[in-house]
């Protein structure tokens, strides 16, 4: 079996495992969705929505006939002369008449109508009334950013136990967590042996590690 234990195979093997990670996580982080910029700053987006809501505006507003601009224009003359044998009595009863006009207008896009209602009596309007019926949009949007990636450092202790040694071994450590998710570790300490069952001996030691984030598919 000690054969096949040697620096050799140990580094093949460690090479193969690296090149795993890297075929299965490229980069060592998952590929991120949609980002933006704010103030410089790039935000990985976690939801953004956009709604619209429409909400309709009615105003009726109503005008005397003597608050519209008008203008009057002189009677033909020669129209004049050939009303003289007509029915002066109809005449009256059509001048004197109530005559309401309706009219629809209906707005591009469907935003909606305005209703036209004029009244008009002795060719003249009396009143107007407009009914504006619009649909105001009013658009919602809702972006949530996750915060960008911090370097983070992180310090500790740590110790090893077995039952001939009790406390084999003991150090200190620390580990730097890259904004693309990687782990770096390095350590110190010292390992504790015993020789002879009773005697023991310290031996220091110096470690690195570097660790790849694994994409897990949930």
């Amino acid at each position: 079996m000690k054969k096949y234990v040697n620096f050799k195979n140990i580094a093949i093997v460690a090479l193969v495992i690296w090149i795993l990670l890297q075929w299965f996580n490229p980069g060592g982080v998952m590929p991120g969705g949609r980002t933006i910029r704010i103030d410089g700053k790039k935000y990985e987006v976690i939801k953004h929505t956009i709604d619209t809501v429409e909400v309709e505006k009615v105003k009726v507003v109503t005008k005397k006939g003597k608050d519209i601009v008008h203008e009057v224009i002189d009677v033909d003359t020669l129209v004049l002369k050939e009303l003289v044998n007509v029915d002066s009595a109809a005449i009256l009863k059509d001048y004197l008449a109530k005559i309401v006009y309706k009219d629809t207008l209906v707005l591009d896009g469907g935003l909606g109508t305005i209703a036209l209602t004029d009244t008009i009596t002795k060719n003249r309007i009396l009143g107007r009334t407009w009914d504006a019926k619009v649909k105001e949009r009013v658009i919602k949007e809702e972006l949530i950013v996750k915060e960008p990636a911090k370097n983070q450092v992180y310090y500790g202790l740590n110790a090893g136990f077995n039952k001939e040694d009790y406390v084999s071994a003991i150090g200190a450590g620390v580990i730097l967590k890259t904004k693309k998710d990687k782990i770096y570790q390095l350590g110190i300490g010292v390992n504790n042996r015993t020789t002879d069952g009773t005697n023991g001996a310290f031996s220091p030691y110096v470690g690195f590690g570097t660790y790849w984030k694994i994409k897990v598919k949930k």
